[in-house]
């Protein structure tokens, strides 16, 4: 798809066909993500591609919806093929960078989430970028080892719908040129 079309149609997409995905469309999405920069090229993260519903299942106790933590979970991603859940491995970044490193670590992560987001478009999928999660329960339904931070719960699947386009503030309003 050319890359214009997938920016522009990149969504947060929240309802799924019944449908799956291959494990090869999934391990090519994390490809695409693994090729984002990150600090010193140390790519801190981990990719932890879940299609057991009962995991699944488990995975979506640990949200919540809007701001409060103790609000009702996100059960929509339970419709999706599968969820990526995108963890920050923070010990190189420290090793080299040591505190000053933890943002950059974490913009890392960021572009590399963005270049799933953007690959699930581009193979005919949706997904939405979810944060509304308590991390400490995440990390115990996973079994994450120590120094493994979920950062990010992305279901991913065949879109049943596609939201319109959120408006977005016009270019000349976030820009400054400096000449």
């Amino acid at each position: 798809m050319e890359f214009e079309i997938v920016i522009k149609n990149r969504r947060s997409v929240r309802l799924f066909e019944e449908r799956e995905i291959s494990d090869e469309v999934l391990l090519k999405m994390v490809e695409h993500a693994s090729l984002a920069p990150s600090p010193g090229n140390l790519q801190p993260w981990e990719f932890i591609i879940v299609k057991n519903r009962d995991l699944i299942e488990k995975i979506v106790s640990t949200t919540y919806s809007g701001n409060v933590k103790t609000s009702s979970p996100q059960t929509w991603i339970k419709s999706a093929s599968a969820v990526i859940v995108v963890c920050y491995i923070p010990r190189p970044v420290s090793a080299r960078y040591g505190d000053e490193g933890r943002v950059p670590g974490l913009l890392g992560l960021g572009a590399a989430i963005e270049n799933l987001l953007l690959s699930a478009v581009n193979m005919g999928l949706g997904a939405c970028w979810v944060s509304g999660f308590r991390s400490d329960e995440l990390s115990k339904v996973l079994g994450l080892p120590k120094g493994s931070e979920p950062i990010s719960i992305i279901p991913v699947g065949y879109p049943k719908e596609i939201p319109e386009a959120p408006p977005k503030l016009p270019v000349d309003q976030i820009t400054t040129f400096i000449k």
